[in-house]
């Protein structure tokens, strides 16, 4: 078998052989940079203990419960379900002679924050950024883009094979649903900085508004002076103060998300972690198989060719 391999390397042309080569370099790279990053993920999931919302410290946490909304459901917008989080995908069908191809022509995803709930409490979970693995996904073909399942084509369409021109895929994350997160928890925390803050916006705000300098203006001789303009500061700081107050009475949401470090991305995914901890195990054992079959390939060839 190897002396056939050979035989066959031997008779190829040199550029094509080199080309070749090279493209099988390039997926080698590509496979094992895949195969090192899902084995990360398997790190972090596995090394990372599950906290509680309740009680959790602020960085990176595990956060495993049931997702919930946060404000008004969203659609999805291929089914018009009801949804916390969505992606979905349209490719075209485009023939070329006797080749037929998919090509993408939309995507999108939400990054509307929802709710996570482990009964001890509940955590904004941010989608932005986040790598999101769903199992509440859907594919479908139809006669028009973005057609919602079971569309029916037209005439010309069945008669001329346009009735599955278009392919469809939705994911989506439903109330309810079963949810792991991992990623950097943060609860926002008011301070001075944040009455300052209050304080020149409303202080600006003021400046645009005519009605209201007439209103600051005492002796009514067109100008704020100094003493006009430091009763208005003083005006406006109490009413950042009585904002604040306001704020403090109903604590912020904790969030989870993306944190300062970028080589830490989110991980959001739908189930269970033992099933999340399954499907990195057998990506990580499938990519490691493959990465070294082909650096077998890249580094035989060669010998193979020069031996026969």
């Amino acid at each position: 078998m190897l002396e056939t391999l050979a035989d066959a390397l031997a008779q190829t042309p040199t550029e094509h052989f080199w080309i070749g080569w090279a493209l099988a370099g390039a997926a080698t790279l590509f496979a094992l940079r895949w195969t090192l990053g899902q084995y990360h993920d398997l790190r972090r999931v596995t090394d990372t203990p599950t906290a509680r919302i309740r009680s959790a410290a602020q960085g990176q946490v595990e956060l495993q419960g049931l997702a919930a909304p946060h404000q008004a459901p969203l659609l999805a917008p291929l089914t018009g379900a009801p949804c916390l989080w969505y992606r979905y995908r349209i490719e075209e069908r485009r023939d070329s002679g006797r080749q037929q191809r998919w090509v993408r022509v939309e995507e999108a995803s939400s990054e509307t924050p929802f709710l996570i709930d482990d009964g001890s409490g509940q955590c904004l979970v941010d989608p932005h950024r986040a790598q999101v693995r769903c199992h509440r996904a859907r594919v479908w073909y139809g006669p028009r883009r973005g057609a919602p399942p079971g569309a029916a084509p037209s005439a010309w369409q069945q008669l001329f094979g346009g009735a599955r021109r278009w392919r469809m895929r939705e994911e989506r994350i439903e109330h309810h649903d079963l949810l792991y997160v991992l990623g950097h928890l943060e609860t926002p925390r008011r301070g001075p900085e944040a009455r300052d803050r209050l304080t020149r916006a409303l202080l600006n705000r003021w400046k645009r508004d005519p009605e209201r300098m007439r209103a600051l203006d005492r002796n009514g001789d067109g100008e704020i002076d100094l003493d006009e303009w430091e009763r208005a500061r003083t005006k406006a700081a109490r009413l950042a103060e009585h904002a604040e107050r306001q704020l403090a009475a109903t604590p912020p949401l904790p969030r989870v998300g993306r944190g300062p470090d970028p080589r830490l991305q989110p991980l959001i995914a739908s189930g269970d972690e033992a099933t999340l901890i399954g499907q990195l195990q057998w990506r990580t054992a499938a990519g490691a198989i493959l990465s070294g079959l082909l650096a077998l390939g890249c580094a035989l060839a060669p010998a193979l060719r020069l031996g026969a």
